[in-house]
């Protein structure tokens, strides 16, 4: 693996699709633009999301935007487990309370249990809907993801306890949400203003930053910054690379900034993250 392949991660689509495997270890790692549903059936899996490390274990599922890079680090031998991934807007789409909504858009991977055999059974059923390739069956399982997502949320410590739901969102209005979101996930380690963000989506600087901030919860920079902090955080912890190289690959402007969004952030410089957290070879 080259030095360039270390510090970018191209984002790739997947659409609505399912996949059912024994999973192997990661090399590196990967994104793409959708929410992701897995369900571990057997054994466990441990990822590495930016810096944080997540196991999910039998009956477990877990639920997360993946364009926030992921890796598999660990899995138990004879693992079975399920993944469904579902397009941004559909997510959207759904409406759910908006401090989960939130958590989610923030990079959180939320963890929960459900039915095991209902879930079992589910993305069991999910598989065969999905090689159908019909616009019907692709709806039942947007559906039933829906409600799966929902019992999830209901469930999550992160969600409101009064399960408020998000207020509608006019299409057009979602369109532009999802095209800024998509636009920062792909170009995140570039130089990036807010004016370029909203060029992405075709509109004026100042309806662009109050929309995304009244839908996502922060500020188009700091959302920017969040994607940097945590393109550095994986590399910190999974190779040797400077850490000046890391700053400027994960699109921070000068070392400087770096270093200050990175002990604001995390409270530790990058150095004594990286020899706090480094992953052990195996």
């Amino acid at each position: 693996m080259t030095l360039q392949d270390e510090l970018t991660i191209d984002m790739t689509m997947m659409g609505l699709s399912h996949g059912h495997m024994q999973p192997s270890l990661m090399p590196r790692a990967h994104r793409h633009a959708e929410v992701e549903l897995n369900f571990t059936e057997q054994g466990t899996i441990t990822y590495l999301f930016g810096g944080d490390r997540i196991t999910v274990g039998t009956g477990q599922l877990a639920f997360f935007w993946a364009t926030l890079p992921h890796q598999v680090i660990q899995v138990e031998e004879n693992t079975i487990f399920h993944w469904l991934t579902i397009p941004f807007s559909a997510f959207l789409r759904w409406r759910l309370s908006p401090t989960f909504v939130q958590q989610v858009i923030r990079g959180t991977c939320i963890l929960g249990e459900l039915d095991f055999t209902l879930m079992q059974a589910q993305f069991r059923q999910w598989r065969n809907d999905l090689q159908a390739r019909t616009e019907e069956q692709n709806q039942i399982v947007l559906l039933e993801a829906e409600a799966c997502v929902r019992r999830l949320a209901t469930g999550s410590s992160t969600t409101n306890t009064k399960n408020a739901t998000a207020p509608p969102m006019e299409p057009h209005l979602l369109s532009k949400v999802d095209q800024m979101a998509s636009f920062i996930a792909e170009h995140y380690t570039e130089l990036l203003h807010t004016k370029d963000v909203a060029e992405a989506a075709h509109l004026h600087p100042n309806y662009a930053m109050n929309l995304f901030h009244k839908h996502i919860g922060m500020s188009i920079m700091e959302y920017i910054t969040q994607y940097r902090l945590a393109h550095a955080q994986r590399l910190l912890i999974t190779t040797d690379i400077n850490i000046s190289e890391i700053a400027l690959a994960a699109g921070f402007g000068s070392v400087s900034r770096f270093y200050s969004v990175f002990k604001a952030s995390c409270g530790l410089l990058p150095g004594a993250y990286r020899s706090g957290l480094r992953l052990k070879p195996s």
